[in-house]
């Protein structure tokens, strides 16, 4: 994925949701399949697309112009302007398929894992 934009870490996370929600069930339950793996992919390949080929645009249209210029580059009026700077932003995070967390259904599972196992009150580590 192109540095365009600056959405690698957003979809890096939005990829590690979709994945955590579709296969924490199996993987607690010792059943993964090539299925859960593909179900992920497929939840995952749209959006993936869209923002590469948004992002091969911009550069196609805007960085390339800003190389090949024999002035100063400017850019064009829209991207000069702080709201719709702020609508693309939010069109790369939101619009193409967004991913949710909802945290005690979807995060229990792992808030567990990472709290480690559970000991009696009063007890201390060994």
């Amino acid at each position: 994925m192109s540095p365009v934009g600056g959405v690698g870490i957003n979809y890096a996370i939005q990829d590690a949701v979709a994945a955590a929600k579709r296969l924490a069930a199996p993987l607690r339950e010792g059943r993964l399949s090539v299925k859960d793996l593909a179900a992920v992919h497929r939840r995952r390949w749209w959006p993936t697309r869209a923002i590469q080929a948004f992002q091969s645009f911009l550069q196609d249209r805007l960085l390339g112009a800003a190389v090949a210029a024999d002035r100063p580059f400017r850019p064009p009026l829209l991207m000069r302007l702080l709201p719709f700077r702020r609508l693309v932003s939010r069109f790369i995070a939101f619009v193409v398929w967004p991913v949710r967390v909802r945290l005690r259904r979807d995060c229990a599972y792992a808030v567990s894992l990472l709290s480690g196992p559970r000991r009696r009150s009063g007890s201390r580590p060994r």
